[in-house]
């Protein structure tokens, strides 16, 4: 389910119930003025969540936005640090998490053997991550995709020294472009 903003308390524990699982785009959620998800009461019901960008507005694709969001907006509804997602539950979210909502988490979403090999590699030695104390706050609050060095995907590198693989970005850039103009004229 996506966008489980205004959900009664009744659909809330219907949710956890029957396993329904829940992507969270706070970005597109604050862009598009529709609320704020009740992460919290999903969690008590035992929902799980994944973290997610929602096509249409993506807001720069940026994950580590997504998870400075996605705690931001509920410790600022709350006024409450301590409620969920707490940080290490917002970087799951966006990995492991991610890979349960979608039915894909015997193959994605953490580093086990036997799963395909997607990593994300960060350049620990940026000024945004000093100074280095707590890993994981570090990358949910200060990291950026400037400290993406590499990206595997399933093994195969697809980002290297912070620069993609074998992409025309200009190319890319293009036909984006046309592909808005055309949509454009066609409404």
């Amino acid at each position: 389910m996506n966008h489980a903003i205004h959900l009664t308390d009744e659909e809330i524990a219907l949710t956890g119930a029957h396993d329904v699982r829940v992507a969270h785009c706070p970005l597109s959620n604050m862009r598009l003025a529709t609320g704020i998800m009740p992460l919290p009461a999903l969690h008590r019901h035992g929902v799980r969540a994944g973290l997610g960008h929602d096509g249409g507005t993506n807001d720069t694709s940026d994950m580590f936005h997504v998870m400075k969001a996605a705690v931001g907006l509920q410790r600022a509804r709350h006024e409450d640090a301590g409620i969920h997602p707490t940080i290490p539950a917002v970087l799951r979210m966006a990995t492991l998490g991610g890979a349960e909502c979608i039915g894909m988490a015997d193959r994605v979403g953490s580093l086990t053997p036997g799963k395909r090999a997607d990593v994300v590699v960060l350049d620990p030695a940026t000024l945004n991550f000093a100074p280095r104390f707590d890993w994981t706050g570090q990358i949910v609050f200060n990291g950026q995709p400037s400290n993406v060095s590499e990206v595997f995907v399933d093994g195969r590198l697809r980002k290297s020294r912070g620069e993609l693989v074998e992409v025309d970005t200009a190319r890319v850039v293009r036909e984006a472009e046309r592909a808005a103009a055309r949509l454009r004229t066609a409404a």
